[in-house]
């Protein structure tokens, strides 16, 4: 027994290494992601019921609000003129494509749209989406999403009236293409 005993001790202290370094990870991959204007505003306003109405009208305050700090970030970096001046323009086939690449996947949850973008493109201030998908009579409908979003900057795209019933409806929906105003460098 008395072999087995430091045997044991050697295999616990293993143990609690490997655990203690198994959490360090773990902890710091835990860390609170940086969070968009969006994001931040949802996290501050949890849904409390499971009214449906209740949570869009979150959704669309929080919108609001962060396209009004967005204009707020224009007329700080003197882009506003710019924005107010320009008629947006369908992104090129090759932008679009960028634009999906550079950025991860929409969501649908709870009859809301959402598609956190990153501008790249220096010269454009993106300002819309169009989204494609199905009605309860599979019929094809395109809802239009707008937004503000400058370059190098992150914004969310927003339908806050997306239906969301059909499980393979889900598989119809995709964003068809974007909008942007070009900046005059």
């Amino acid at each position: 027994m008395t072999a087995s005993a430091p045997r044991a001790s050697r295999c616990l202290i293993l143990l609690g290494a490997a655990l203690a370094a198994g959490l360090t990870p773990l902890a710091a991959a835990s860390a609170a992601p940086a969070r968009g204007c969006f994001a931040g505003c949802m996290a501050e306003r949890p849904p409390k019921t499971d009214d449906y109405f209740q949570f869009a009208d979150t959704v669309k305050q929080c919108r609001d609000r962060c396209d009004a700090a967005a204009l707020d970030d224009l007329r700080k970096s003197g882009l506003y003129e710019a924005y107010a001046s320009c008629t947006p323009e369908p992104l090129s086939k090759e932008e679009f494509r960028d634009l999906r690449a550079e950025n991860p996947s929409w969501q649908a949850q709870f009859n809301t749209f959402t598609w956190d973008v990153t501008n790249r493109f220096k010269d454009k201030i993106l300002t819309e989406i169009e989204v494609q998908t199905q009605d309860m009579n599979l019929s094809t409908v395109s809802l239009v999403a707008t937004s503000i979003i400058a370059p190098d900057k992150s914004g969310t795209f927003v339908v806050a009236d997306f239906f969301d019933g059909y499980p393979a409806v889900r598989y119809a929906t995709k964003v068809r293409g974007a909008k942007a105003c070009t900046i005059p460098r």
